[in-house]
């Protein structure tokens, strides 16, 4: 009897020693990986997984996912007909497989995304406004298909083997959001909205935006062949574009005939806030009586530097809500250093204006510090946070939606201009401020309009 009983609780101990050793490691996998949560936040759910708890609230843990892949990697590696290269080539495959799942209904998230250490060593670069490549930004866009005849597409057929979807009645396009300036993407003539089918011989189709940006940069001076859809053109057009060092100048400005300012913004990063201070101060000094804004073809970059920008032009108050989950909305103040243009403002914008040039242009228009002038903007209304990771690779993931001041949602919708005017057709690039550039054409008489309007006020 004693020596059941022994035995018995000796089970017991061990039973417990493996239990605690699990659980501690969990805990301390998630403390590594939640460096600003607390351990006194998580609750560990039961080892089974039974628990009734809700496992979206993001409190909860279940070691039941991790072990899936944990056997789902374990069969690929002993049983999968070819010799796998790494498990890290799964890992990598796997995690951007499980963000493409956020693509989809209900989340609609074109942004989130993996970057493995070498393409975020590229996204650093670029936020520091140099690197290498044909120098346009890229996006993913949902394409809109057309049921099969009958009114009925293909959702809902699957493998009858594997169960796998055959039909899915999502697709996505990889897209230009913009080309930069003087890059060789615009001198190429690529535009903003130019879907990209093929990089060399291989179609886009198969392949995530992360490929397809991989595919498209190399070493300058050597040429990438894309075949790119354009609306309105029937026919795919073949463009070879010749890479280069990409050296971003985030801001440029000059004085136009009648003191009126000229500034483009291209891009948002780390040197953005100070060539618009200085670019404003100069042209104050210089006599400015107007500002044309030009904010087209900027695919955004920070949120910081944004707000920092926008303090320069809408004075003091909200610029932006940032809306996180479960949390309150919470407004982005401007800067201690902001102050109002006071001179008329009219700010240029179309389909190439993304994400922080939209955050800077909606708050300019719920102002009323000036007026837009061109086409709706792009509709990139998420905000992404990059969290990197410990061996180097990184992921940006969509953790808050933006609101304009007056609490416009212009995500998937964008910012409708208050004078409407659409470019001019042609295949060819039109540089801005040139003839053909009837956008900024309007948008200069507007300016002086506007000059006139308070000259006779006063």
């Amino acid at each position: 009897m004693r020596l059941r009983y022994q035995v018995v609780v000796a089970v017991l101990v061990v039973t417990l020693m493996v239990t605690s050793f699990i659980a501690g490691r969990q805990f301390q996998s998630l403390a590594a990986f939640e460096p600003g949560k607390s351990l006194s936040s998580l609750r560990l759910l039961s080892l089974s997984g039974t628990a009734n708890a809700d496992q979206g609230s993001g409190s909860e843990v279940t070691l039941r996912p991790i072990e899936t892949f944990q056997e789902v990697l374990s069969h690929v590696r002993k049983q999968y007909v070819s010799p796998v290269k790494s498990d890290g080539e799964l890992t990598y495959g796997a995690i951007r497989g499980m963000l493409s799942v956020l693509r989809d209904e209900p989340y609609n998230d074109r942004y989130s995304r993996f970057m493995d250490p070498e393409e975020y060593r590229s996204f650093l670069e670029e936020n520091e406004g140099h690197f290498g490549g044909i120098g346009a930004e890229l996006g993913v866009r949902e394409v809109k298909t057309d049921p099969a005849p009958g009114g009925k597409g293909i959702e809902g057929i699957r493998c009858p083997v594997c169960g796998a979807d055959i039909g899915n009645p999502k697709q996505y396009q990889i897209v230009i959001i913009s080309p930069l300036p003087d890059s060789p993407a615009e001198r190429a003539g690529l535009k903003s909205g130019d879907h990209i089918l093929r990089v060399d011989d291989v179609p886009t189709a198969a392949l995530t935006l992360g490929d397809t940006v991989r595919r498209i940069k190399g070493a300058p001076g050597t040429s990438v062949s894309l075949l790119v859809g354009r609306e309105g053109v029937s026919e795919p057009l073949q463009v070879k574009v010749t890479r280069a060092i990409i050296s971003v100048h985030s801001a440029e400005y000059k004085m136009l005939p009648d003191h009126l300012g000229y500034l483009r913004i291209s891009t948002f990063n780390d040197t953005t806030t100070d060539m618009v201070k200085k670019a404003l101060k100069e042209l104050r000094d210089d006599g400015m009586q107007g500002l044309l804004l030009d904010l087209r073809n900027d695919p955004g970059g920070g949120l910081e530097t944004c707000i920092e920008v926008a303090s320069q032009f809408v004075g003091k108050g909200t610029v932006v809500y940032i809306q996180e989950r479960d949390q309150p909305r919470q407004p982005r103040e401007a800067t201690a250093d902001a102050r109002h243009l006071d001179v008329p403002l009219v700010v240029l914008v179309n389909n190439g204006s993304a994400s922080a040039s939209e955050i800077l242009a909606g708050a300019i228009q719920d102002d009323r510090a000036g007026k837009l002038v061109g086409a709706t903007t792009f509709g990139k209304g998420l905000v992404q946070t990059v969290f990197p990771l410990r061996d180097g690779s990184a992921l940006a993931l969509t953790t808050a939606r933006y609101l304009t001041p007056k609490l416009r949602d212009i995500d998937h919708k964008g910012i409708a201009p208050d004078i409407a005017v659409e470019q001019t057709k042609t295949l060819d690039f039109i540089p801005p401020l040139s003839a053909k550039d009837v956008q900024a054409a309007s948008a200069l008489n507007e300016l002086r309009q506007e000059i006139r309007r308070i000259a006779r006020a006063w």
